[in-house]
C-alpha cells in the first residue's frame, strides 16, 4: 500500500506501474490495484486508461513535455508528477504548466524524492496530494510540522501573495499556507 498525503490527511492506496509491454488489465481491476501508466504509454493508448477512470494515472517523468496531455486532461482524474530526486525541480515546472497553462482541475500528485520542505512550494505549484514513502515525512506531518515559506521571489498565478516590499517579483502569501485537518 502507498500513503497518500492531501488535504491535511493521510490515506492508502494500492499502485503498481504498468510497463510499455503490458497490457492494460480490463476495468475494474480484478486485483485492486490501481495503475500508474509512463506518458508514452498513455499516449500509444489513451482511451484504455482514460477508461480506467480514477484506477489508472499518467507519471509525467522529469523533462517529459507535459503538454502533450492537453487534449487528455479534461478526462484524466490524476497527473503523477515524478521528483526522481529531491534536486531535480523539473517536477515543479511540469506542475505549473499543468495548473496555469492548461488548466488542468484534477489531482495533480507529486511521487519519487522529495523532502519536508518542498511540499508547501509543490502545493504553490498546484500539486494537490503526495505519495510519502520517506517515513520521516510521515512522521513530520502526523506530528503538525509543516515549514514556513514566508517569501518567494517567483509568482504563480493560482495562489493568492501580496508584495513583499519594493521589488515587484518579491511575494508573500495571502493567508497562511498550512492545510487543514479533514473533518471526520
Amino acid at each position: 500500500m502507498t500513503k497518500i498525503y492531501a488535504n491535511g490527511a493521510f490515506t492508502e492506496e494500492a499502485w503498481v506501474r504498468l510497463e510499455a509491454d503490458e497490457t492494460l488489465p480490463a476495468h475494474p481491476f480484478a486485483d485492486g490495484q490501481r495503475r500508474k501508466v509512463s506518458l508514452a504509454r498513455f499516449l500509444a493508448d489513451p482511451a484504455a486508461v482514460i477508461a480506467a477512470g480514477d484506477d489508472a494515472a499518467v507519471v509525467i517523468a522529469a523533462g517529459e513535455d507535459v503538454q502533450q496531455l492537453e487534449p487528455h486532461l479534461a478526462r484524466l482524474p490524476r497527473v503523477l508528477v515524478e521528483f526522481p530526486k529531491f534536486t531535480d525541480g523539473r517536477g515543479f515546472s511540469a506542475a505549473r504548466i499543468l495548473r496555469e497553462q492548461l488548466g488542468y482541475a484534477g489531482d495533480i500528485r507529486a511521487i519519487g524524492d522529495f523532502i519536508l520542505d518542498q511540499i508547501p512550494l509543490m502545493r504553490r505549484c498546484g500539486v494537490s496530494s503526495f505519495e510519502i514513502v520517506k517515513p520521516q515525512i510521515e512522521a513530520a506531518l502526523k506530528a503538525g510540522h509543516w515549514p514556513e515559506v514566508t517569501h518567494y521571489l517567483q509568482p504563480v498565478g493560482t495562489v493568492a501573495e501580496i508584495p513583499a516590499g519594493t521589488r515587484p517579483w518579491a511575494r508573500r502569501p495571502a493567508a497562511p499556507q498550512k492545510p487543514t485537518q479533514a473533518a471526520g
